[in-house]
């Protein structure tokens, strides 16, 4: 399920947008403040963002400017800050839509959906090269994982199979999938290899206190996040 995280000090609206939501089939996370926001949006890496302007801390401009710096999800304003102004200077941060207070919830859950569609599955670009996941950095670019900035000391397989899992987040794969992805298909490789680098791998991860590599007994292995 795709996560919201709606950032918005008003704990009556935000309870709603939540419900609605949550009936919509999304997993939803409320900050209240915009620190708030910014430091649930490092932890839980969220795959869209509802954002308030006027919030407590921090506000919305700042909120969107640095999430756009680090990150690359839906940004959905949602503000009774109605100036053409307003909504230039938001656009300009990075904001992908822009929701005039008060609005129709079915309509918000709907703008959602939308948004999550042309990022995640209409966008035929390449997957994200940078992906973070609370402390840990997952770069395929450079072929380095971190963990606040500390390179992991990965195997080129080693890598190579946290850059796939990571690259496909929550889906399970078989130890043959993983052979063709890691070592190529035309590569013979025992299956017992894979268990043996899984294991490696996930040693080096939870010393570093990620634990997110996840065994599925009899059937394969997935990145749970």
């Amino acid at each position: 399920m795709k996560k919201i995280l709606i950032a918005e000090d008003n704990v009556e609206l935000s309870d709603i947008a939540r419900n609605f939501l949550l009936k919509a089939g999304y997993t939803v996370f409320q900050a209240f403040d915009g620190q708030s926001a910014l430091d649930m949006a490092k932890a839980l890496s969220p795959d869209l963002v509802l954002l308030d302007i006027m919030m407590p801390k921090v506000d919305g401009f700042e909120v969107c400017q640095r999430l756009r710096a680090s990150m690359k999800i839906p940004v959905i304003v949602m503000s009774a800050q109605a100036s053409e102004e307003d909504k230039v200077r938001m656009f300009d941060l990075g904001a992908d839509d822009y929701i005039t207070k008060p609005f129709s919830m079915k309509e918000m859950v709907m703008r959602v959906s939308a948004q999550l569609r042309r990022y995640f599955e209409y966008n035929t670009a390449p997957k994200f090269k940078v992906r973070k996941y609370g402390a840990l950095t997952v770069n395929s670019d450079t072929c380095e994982a971190s963990v606040d900035g500390k390179v992991l000391p990965l195997t080129a397989k080693e890598f190579k199979m946290l850059d796939f899992f990571t690259l496909n987040e929550n889906c399970l794969f078989g130890k043959q999938k993983i052979i063709d992805e890691v070592w190529g298909v035309d590569e013979y490789i025992d299956e017992n290899t894979v268990a043996v680098t899984v294991a490696r791998l996930r040693e080096k991860l939870e010393k570093e206190g990620v634990n997110h590599v996840v065994t599925v007994w009899g059937l394969g292995y997935k990145w749970q996040y």
